[in-house]
């Protein structure tokens, strides 16, 4: 018998972060879950563009899904660069994309970043994606186990998402599908807080798919909800007759693409093609207020991932220290290194980011050199900014090394771009008097590249962002081939 999809979604802003930066979509043919990141409310335009062009892939041909998610992922990576062109202060902006495209009987799967897709077969699940976080590197390498991975301090670290900068390389992935498989897409709002042994268990024993969203809504919640929380449920059903192509379908839109949609209260939107409802996501943007502009620029910018872990250990330094236990409490302080910046230059500092009061709680442990700040893509600065835990100094050292790597890959794209640039540029004249022209080998994807210094400080200069000052300091890319 033919298969079709049956879906909810659910998006929640959790109990830390002010607003809700994710975006998600459910229709017949599509689930898209994009968790937006980037200060100054740039992560909710990020995630919401990330969904309008996902949504244009129910309109195409269902016989290749791969390259149809690949192209779309690729398309949303270009607007995300037009919308910083267009507005300077959304540098540093991004979204994950986790989104599965149905042919009537296989899952496309494209990804990329530190959402998830989950299939639960029987009473067991498996995780459909791989995190593109330092901590899954970890995992990987054999370093830490899933376990030790699950509450390392930086398990927020993503080392690719979409920033309208370079090239895109999801993960593309078909998974074959029976009836009866139940499909989870989700934000790490979920899945970082709620356990894969209690998500299985939760879709297993619970039949209906809106009781199911609302139970896994409420174990986020209930376990802090540092992050917003967005899911859909697709469960794999068999039907008398396929879907037609011209049947009414519904479709959920939620969290930032959702507008003003209260949390709680989603509903499905029905249109014929998946163009009336990519209509229906612009139709909801209003002009914005310039009095709210304003305001929004000065607010304050909503705290980092996980932050409220550190403040509930400031809390119990507190009260430690209030029962005489200094020493502990010092103790403890000293053995907790981060990743920071000290005049321009990552630095790995010892102790805790915070001060308790007029106290400092960190020293100056080592500056490596040659990785100045504004070397690295805008997604790491601002991770930078914001600190990095790290659960040793082994574990700094290592992050070091990954954002050393992120800037090197970077310098060397940006290196390639302006010699593609100058060839182009090059009258008939000079390229006739060039003695010996070498050609740069197509960059395809997966290819290894190799880091090449960065440009000049006067260079870098004039490339810089307002706002981002050139320390002078050179990257130095040794030991990252």
């Amino acid at each position: 018998m033919p298969l079709t999809l049956r879906y909810v979604a659910r998006s929640n802003v959790g109990l830390i972060r002010e607003g809700n930066e994710d975006s998600g979509y459910a229709g017949p043919y599509l689930l898209a879950v994009a968790d937006g990141m980037g200060g100054h409310a740039a992560g909710e335009v990020a995630s919401r563009a990330a969904i309008e062009e996902l949504v244009a892939t129910e309109n195409v041909p269902t016989d290749d899904p791969l390259e149809a998610l690949s192209t779309a992922i690729d398309t949303a990576n270009d607007r995300i660069r037009e919308l910083i062109s267009e507005d300077p202060s959304r540098e540093g902006m991004g979204t994950t994309v986790t989104a599965m495209l149905w042919t009537g009987s296989t899952l496309g799967l494209g990804h990329i970043g530190d959402s998830r897709a989950y299939l639960l077969r029987g009473e067991h699940i498996f995780q459909l994606s791989h995190d593109h976080t330092f901590v899954q590197s970890l995992v990987d390498e054999g370093k830490i186990t899933e376990e030790e991975a699950d509450v390392h301090p930086a398990r927020s670290l993503i080392l690719k998402a979409l920033q309208g900068q370079g090239v895109v390389e999801p993960d593309l992935t078909t998974i074959d599908i029976e009836p009866g498989d139940r499909v989870l897409v989700c934000s790490d709002g979920l899945s970082g807080v709620v356990s894969d042994d209690t998500l299985a268990e939760t879709l297993h024993s619970i039949q209906g798919l809106d009781d199911v969203a609302d139970e896994l809504v409420r174990l986020a919640l209930a376990g802090g909800a540092p992050d917003n929380v967005t899911l859909i449920v697709a469960d794999v059903v068999e039907t008398e007759e396929p879907r037609s192509p011209d049947e009414t379908a519904e479709a959920y839109i939620v969290g930032a693409a959702a507008g003003d949609q209260p949390p709680g209260k989603e509903r499905p939107h029905r249109g014929r093609t998946a163009t009336a409802l990519r209509a229906l996501l612009g139709a909801e943007e209003k002009p914005p207020d310039p009095e709210d502009l304003e305001a929004l620029r000065y607010a304050p910018r909503p705290p980092s991932k996980y932050r409220w872990v550190r403040r509930v250990a400031l809390l119990i330094i507190i009260v430690v220290i209030g029962w005489g236990g200094l020493s502990l409490a010092n103790n403890w302080v000293s053995s907790q290194y981060y990743v920071g910046q000290s005049d321009g230059e990552v630095a790995i500092y010892q102790g805790l980011s915070q001060e308790l009061g007029p106290i400092r709680l960190s020293e100056l442990h080592d500056i490596p050199g040659g990785l100045p700040v504004d070397a690295l893509p805008a997604l790491y600065r601002e991770q930078v900014d914001g600190t990095i835990a790290a659960d040793s100094i082994q574990d700094a050292e290592q992050i070091v090394m990954t954002l050393r790597r992120q800037a090197c890959d970077s310098a060397a794209e940006d290196e390639q771009s302006d010699d593609t640039s100058t060839s182009s540029t090059r009258s008939p004249d000079e390229s006739e008097t060039e003695s010996e022209p070498t050609s740069q080998p197509e960059q395809t994807r997966g290819t290894d590249r190799s880091p090449r210094p960065r440009a000049t400080v006067e260079e870098q200069a004039e490339a810089e962002p307002d706002g981002w000052e050139s320390t002078g300091a050179d990257l130095d890319c040794t030991g990252t081939l």
